[in-house]
């Protein structure tokens, strides 16, 4: 099977990509796919406003990269990738506004899942104080899986790690920390989602079952270079 390629995709690219994320992340289960997932809409209004907003944050971030894999023969979007660049470190500065997950409802719900993504953000600040490469999104259609699709979106943010001589990160599934280690990506530590809300409604406890907390999930660094060694190569952020 022939795959290509394709960087920096535009916005009239943007909904097959959309539609090929929310696929895979169905199979196995991604909560994130619930918590970014706007609510109180039909089908079609939903899957508008994703593709919106997840445009939205891709423009309001210069230093992002949309890759898409597609099967060269169909132009099935096989699976895709978002990169972000950071060529200083990207927590200088003044912080900005709090998070806020706009597209969930007011009340208990989105207050849990702003508290769920402060704690997957703030995870990363000891850690990204550099120039440095961030893999933010990474999935494959259940059906292209295990055919280089991954590999082809990898290795286009590694090869662009090491022109510039520096690190790369990642926040790894289970099934996603193989392919990630065999791009020098090395496993640091968990990141452990567990945000409560006091008093939770029935919905709330529902969402919270929903998303199956606590959500899991594996740091990991590639060092310039991509070479590790344990016990030679030190961490930044731990020494």
């Amino acid at each position: 099977m022939s795959l290509t390629l394709h960087v920096d995709i535009s916005s009239e690219e943007f909904p097959a990509v959309v539609d090929c994320e929310r696929e895979s992340y169905k199979t196995p289960y991604n909560a994130f796919d619930t918590m970014y997932t706007p609510q109180g809409l039909d089908p079609v209004a939903t899957r508008d406003a994703l593709i919106k907003n997840q445009w939205d944050q891709h423009m309001n971030n210069p230093g992002g990269h949309w890759l898409k894999v597609v099967v060269s023969k169909t132009g099935i979007v096989a699976g895709a990738a978002l990169w972000h660049i950071y060529e200083a470190d990207p927590f200088a500065g003044p912080e900005g506004p709090r998070f806020d997950a706009v597209w969930w409802p007011e009340g208990d719900r989105r207050k849990l899942i702003n508290l769920l993504f402060e704690q997957f953000l703030e995870s990363r600040k000891p850690k990204m104080r550099r120039p440095c490469l961030l893999l933010e999104i990474c999935f494959v259609r259940p059906g292209y899986r295990r055919r280089g699709v991954g590999n082809m979106l990898v290795e286009w943010g590694t090869k662009k790690a090491d022109e510039m001589h520096v690190e790369a990160f990642v926040e790894a599934t289970d099934d996603g920390r193989p392919l990630y280690a065999r791009h020098g990506f090395h496993y640091t530590d968990p990141i452990v989602l567990d945000a409560k809300v006091d008093e939770p409604s029935e919905e709330c406890k529902a969402l919270e079952e929903e998303l199956r907390l606590p959500i899991v999930i594996h740091a990991m660094w590639r060092p310039v270079g991509g070479k590790f060694t344990d016990g030679e190569t030190a961490i930044p952020w731990k020494t």
